[in-house]
């Protein structure tokens, strides 16, 4: 059964899904981190390596959307991607962070209770980029927790990645290219297309833009788009079939409560179901 908040959640999925497949992509993600940083950075493609919770852990209820760690060893980012505004941003990839670490000392054959200093871990950096229907209100979330000894204090900028906030709107950018094709799609929605008409306008006029070249003109993207227009389609049947189920057990219930009600004022139970029987049975022609 699909609850509501499931079904919207859903709805959202193929932002993060596109995303994820994306930017996981090194020489695209360091075009995103170099919008996330403000400028030229001091890494490239080749300095990085893809380092994330989905990757490490086969099932996890809690999974980050993308970071990577340098090849040093000394540097991990991650990148959250959000279409709804979440306060508690900060925090969660904080845990995230906290997650990746255990990993990393794992692959790295540490020993925490050895006698001798752990080395110097991998420094955190944290963005999350905002493309929600609703204007982003806040560009920073931040977690803190202090007492005797302890001091944790994370701050992490949220920036908007809607199309027309980019300045750069290079083809050869993978950011400028998702940006520009969920502007398109949204507008489409907002249009009153389906999410399938939406979506196919969406990228026909990326492409004709030179946008995302050798991404979304390539059959897998198609086929990622058509699995989630064919998941929506399964969704509204298992609808259908709920209410109907929902139906026939409320159907089931009534007709368990009256002829309850029948057997107290005294018919017995086959007078009782003949008599429900003959109210139910169809009108003659």
């Amino acid at each position: 059964m699909v609850t509501p908040t499931q079904s919207v959640a859903l709805t959202r999925q193929h932002k993060d899904t596109f995303f994820r497949g994306l930017f996981k992509i090194p020489q695209n993600f360091i075009q995103l981190l170099e919008y996330c940083r403000g400028g030229q950075l001091d890494i490239t493609a080749t300095d990085i390596t893809p380092f994330d919770l989905d990757s490490e852990v086969a099932i996890r209820i809690r999974r980050n959307d993308v970071s990577f760690i340098t090849n040093d060893n000394r540097l991990i980012i991650l990148i959250e991607h959000q279409s709804t505004q979440c306060p508690n941003m900060a925090l969660r990839l904080f845990i995230y962070y906290l997650e990746l670490l255990q990993i990393w000392i794992k692959h790295n054959k540490i020993n925490v209770f050895s006698q001798q200093k752990i080395p110097n871990l991998p420094v955190p950096e944290f963005y999350v980029v905002y493309n929600g229907q609703k204007p982003l209100t806040d560009i920073y979330s931040t977690f803190n927790l202090e007492s005797k000894g302890i001091k944790v204090d994370v701050q992490v900028k949220i920036l908007d990645i809607h199309f027309n906030n980019l300045q750069d709107i290079s083809p050869n950018n993978a950011l400028v290219g998702y940006s520009y094709f969920y502007k398109t799609y949204d507008e489409g929605i907002a249009n009153g297309k389906s999410r399938q008409s939406a979506f196919e306008a969406a990228r026909e006029t990326t492409i004709k833009k030179g946008y995302l070249h050798g991404f979304i003109d390539k059959e897998d993207f198609i086929m990622f788009y058509k699995d989630i227009l064919d998941y929506d389609t399964q969704l509204k049947a298992e609808g259908i079939e709920e209410g109907m189920a929902k139906g026939k057990a409320e159907g089931l219930a009534e007709g368990i409560n009256k002829l309850a009600t029948l057997i107290k004022r005294g018919l017995s139970l086959d007078e009782a179901m003949a008599l429900i029987n003959e109210e139910t049975a169809p009108n003659p022609a």
